[in-house]
């Protein structure tokens, strides 16, 4: 059962770590299930160009699938992060001060402006207990940073192929991919998309592997251009009409900026000892974007946390093809066994 909800109008004057304020923003959100006490809640914290509608993109979460999410008995909630193009206030809507888009004069974001957003609609929605907290890259920093900021809430969360900050190498790849946005900002709309396909073609060198490509990608196609080359042109070109370009500047950026001890002490070790929620870690051995040493670093130093490595050759994007394992681990250690008190 799916239902459809309204916006969530975020306080009217909605402000920002930056010091900067929001007017008049909101977030789109969606709810599978019903909201009762008697249901537990899976809040899930979706990716860098994923949207609310998280049956679409991570269906093998859900029973029907092979998945641990049953809409019987759970009720599963995700937002549109702000800065995003899906429904939520990005730099794509229009500002209310001048009724033009925001575009460029969009302010920057940090991970925990969006998490606060969702605290601001998790409270609209009258919900006191997240059961499951789960996210996946972008969207496993958010939930770390929620884990931070409200102990008392989050009773369990899954941070998948996610860090506590983001690397040197990860601000890299980002860094190119803006890069490559810039060539085409000042060109026709062609230019524009073009260019926006290149971003979206390094990210794709990110996301998979080494392995992957040797298994899928080797050779060339009937037309003599390298099979490689044909598909990171295809995963461009997908791209376009997609995502928004300003977005994904947007975005790119409060990844990069991530860091959960900042402003609380720089001591990133103290702050995920901190932690009272009961954690599971789950990494990919093919992982090039965030390796397992994040996911090791951070179960190392989040008191009791578990930690599992899924084998697979698919690199970072596993985690969104690997659903079914993920809930094998969440039932081994967060639903099937006791979990050690902290």
């Amino acid at each position: 059962m799916r239902n459809l909800m309204p916006q969530h109008n975020l306080s009217k004057n909605f402000q920002l770590e930056s010091g900067q304020t929001l007017k008049g923003a909101s977030l789109y959100y969606e709810v599978l299930g019903e909201i009762s006490d008697d249901r537990e809640v899976i809040w899930v914290c979706h990716a860098f160009t994923g949207s609310a509608t998280v049956k679409d993109w991570w269906a093998s979460l859900f029973l029907e699938n092979g998945g641990f999410i049953d809409l019987e008995k759970h009720t599963v909630i995700c937002a549109n992060m702000l800065g995003s193009c899906y429904g939520s206030t990005g730099p794509d809507s229009l500002n209310p001060e001048t009724n033009t888009v925001y575009g460029d004069s969009f302010p920057n974001l940090q991970n925990r402006d969006v998490v606060k957003a969702f605290i601001d609609l998790r409270e609209a929605l009258r919900i006191y207990k997240i059961d499951y907290l789960i996210g996946g890259s972008l969207g496993g920093q958010q939930a770390l940073e929620w884990s931070v900021l409200e102990p008392e809430v989050i009773q369990k969360q899954i941070l998948v192929a996610s860090n506590a900050n983001h690397s040197p190498w990860g601000i890299a790849f980002n860094e190119l991919q803006r890069q490559a946005i810039e060539l085409g900002e000042n060109g026709k709309e062609e230019e524009k998309q073009k260019a926006l396909s290149l971003a979206r073609s390094i990210a794709m060198l990110s996301y998979r592997g080494y392995h992957d490509f040797e298994a899928n990608q080797n050779g060339k196609i009937e037309q003599g251009d390298w099979k490689v080359a044909s598909y990171l042109k295809y995963q461009g070109k997908k791209f376009n009409g997609r995502f928004s370009i300003n977005s994904y500047k947007v975005l790119s950026k409060m990844m990069d900026a991530h860091n959960i001890a900042e402003n609380k002490g720089d001591d990133l070790k103290e702050v995920l000892g901190s932690i009272k929620t009961k954690t599971l870690c789950i990494g990919i051995d093919s992982d090039n974007l965030f390796p397992v040493e994040e996911q090791k670093f951070m179960s190392d130093n989040i008191p009791s946390a578990k930690l599992e490595i899924i084998k697979s050759s698919k690199g970072h994007d596993a985690f969104l093809i690997e659903g079914n394992l993920i809930s094998q681990f969440i039932e081994k250690h967060l639903i099937n066994t006791l979990y050690e008190e902290i």
